[in-house]
C-alpha cells in the first residue's frame, strides 16, 4: 500500500466508493471507531486507484456486493490528525453502484463486513460495519472527512479538486455513537 512517513507526516494515498441508491449513502466504520467514512481503502503500488476501489469492496463485503465503479467525483487532499500525528492524505472519490443482485441494498439493517486484517492493526482482526444512511441526515454524522457532510447530497458533474483541513476530532461529536 502506499503509505509512509515524511517529516513526521503520515502520507496516505486512499480510494473511496460513493454509493447513493435511492437517497441513501452507504458508509462505514471499523467497530473500534466512533467515526464513519467512505467505503474505501489505501492504493497499492502499481495499482490504479479504480481497481482499488473495487478489490477494497470485494475484500470488505465479499464479491457478492457486485461493485461497479463508475467516474471520479473528486480528488481530495485532506490534513487531518493534529500536531502529534500528523496526516496527509491524497484520495480519489468514485461514483460506485452495486450490482441489482447485490445482498447489501436493504437500507433497513446494519451489515457486518468481512472481518478484515487492517494494516494499523496488524494480526488483529477488525469488524466493519456498512450501514445506509438518508442523504439528508449526514450533515449531523460525525462523518470524515468533513466536506461529506455537505458534498453527498451535491455530486459534482465533473471531477473536482478538493483541498481540505479536517479538524482534530471533536470528543462531543463523537460520543453520538456512544449514546
Amino acid at each position: 500500500m502506499i503509505s509512509f512517513i515524511v517529516d513526521d507526516v503520515q502520507f496516505n494515498f486512499r480510494a473511496a466508493a460513493v454509493i447513493i441508491d435511492d437517497g441513501y449513502v452507504l458508509l462505514h466504520r471499523a467497530s473500534y471507531e466512533p467515526f464513519w467514512a467512505l467505503p474505501g481503502g489505501r492504493v497499492e503500488a502499481s495499482e490504479p486507484s479504480a481497481v482499488t476501489v473495487a478489490r477494497e469492496l470485494a475484500e470488505e463485503l465479499g464479491p457478492a456486493c457486485d461493485a461497479q465503479v463508475g467516474r471520479l467525483l473528486w480528488v481530495v487532499e485532506n490534513f487531518y490528525g493534529d500536531e502529534d500525528a500528523p496526516f496527509h492524505e491524497l484520495g480519489m472519490y468514485y461514483l460506485v453502484t452495486l450490482g441489482a443482485a447485490s445482498p447489501y441494498l436493504a437500507k433497513d439493517r446494519a451489515y457486518d463486513g468481512v472481518e478484515a486484517d487492517l494494516p494499523s492493526h496488524e494480526g488483529e482482526y477488525i469488524r466493519l460495519i456498512f450501514q445506509w444512511f438518508p442523504l439528508d441526515a449526514v450533515a449531523d454524522l460525525p462523518l470524515y472527512p468533513t466536506f461529506l457532510r455537505e458534498r453527498l447530497s451535491a455530486l459534482p458533474a465533473t471531477p473536482e479538486l478538493v483541498v481540505h483541513t479536517d479538524p482534530p476530532f471533536d470528543e462531543a461529536e463523537l460520543t453520538v455513537l456512544e449514546s
